[in-house]
């Protein structure tokens, strides 16, 4: 299984390791590459997950294209609604 960790600056994230590419939100949500990725586990840690965000939105289109994504857009959503 692929392994993508998602983030807002990659330059300023130093952990990683083999099997495993570290992208920009921007990239993840633009680049047609990521569109064509089965059997991926994305891993969201890009810097905002309020509604309308970048880290909404990649987690929103992972499930869309059916990739493994934590956090769920459900698990965002649910923790946005119990912190109201």
């Amino acid at each position: 299984m692929k392994k993508v960790i998602v983030v807002h600056d990659p330059k300023m994230f130093t952990l990683g390791g083999p099997g495993v590419e570290v992208v920009s939100s921007k990239d993840y949500l633009t680049s047609p590459r990521f569109a064509q990725m089965k059997n991926t586990r994305i891993f969201n840690l890009a810097r905002s997950f309020v509604y309308q965000s970048r880290g909404y939105y990649v987690s929103l289109l992972a499930e869309a294209r059916d990739q493994k994504v934590i956090p769920s857009a459900k698990t965002i959503l649910d923790l946005k609604t119990r912190a109201s």
